[in-house]
């Protein structure tokens, strides 16, 4: 199998094979560093349905020697758009809302009952590594006034985490990484979660 054809198959498992052909083509002209930055701020920065990790692999796959690079662009695009989102919140939030799906403002709603200024860095964590919406996470940040420089220490630790591990391991693994990445994250994700949910538990 060439390569072309491991990265569409690795893929097309979470984009569909439109959206990995144009992810293909994008990735692999001149702009391909600025391509894999802009869909990393958009997913985080508004409450639309685009995936950063899939574009992760396949311009991993395209540019191997490039992969710390990659990874470095990709994180600090999330976590300035995880900023804007941070920003957005505080002074458009009925105009973002109406942007949101059903499920993202119940997320929201569970969330911002849940959350207090004290619990920021936990709560940013779970936005930047687990499934939990990165973006809803920063409206919930602003909303409770938590505090922006944690906001961004926890994107940064997070968001850094969860983009090395796509990364290197699809540097390492190659097509089969997202197997790997997905039990990594899978386990990581859970023992935040539990130590959240202890967390909350404890200050009831």
């Amino acid at each position: 199998m060439s390569l072309q054809q491991k990265i569409k198959s690795v893929s097309e498992e979470v984009m569909g094979e439109q959206s990995v052909s144009t992810a293909k083509r994008l990735l692999q002209s001149r702009f391909g560093m600025a391509v894999i930055a802009a869909v990393s701020f958009i997913e985080s920065a508004l409450p639309v349905p685009v995936l950063t990790d899939p574009f992760l692999v396949a311009a991993v796959l395209l540019h191997r020697t490039k992969t710390t690079q990659i990874i470095i662009v990709t994180t600090i695009a999330s976590v300035v758009g995880g900023i804007c989102a941070y920003a957005m919140a505080t002074l458009f939030l009925d105009v973002l809302i109406q942007m949101a799906s059903p499920g993202a403002i119940e997320e929201l709603n569970h969330l911002v009952a849940a959350s207090n200024q004290s619990n920021t860095l936990l709560l940013t964590l779970i936005g930047a590594i687990t499934p939990v919406p990165y973006t809803v996470v920063a409206w919930v940040v602003a909303i409770v006034e938590g505090s922006l420089l944690v906001f961004i220490v926890g994107s940064v630790l997070g968001r850094g985490l969860r983009y090395s591990i796509v990364g290197y391991t699809t540097y390492r693994f190659g097509p089969t990484a997202v197997s790997y990445a997905k039990k990594y994250l899978g386990v990581i994700s859970l023992l935040i979660l539990l130590f959240a949910a202890v967390y909350v538990w404890i200050k009831m």
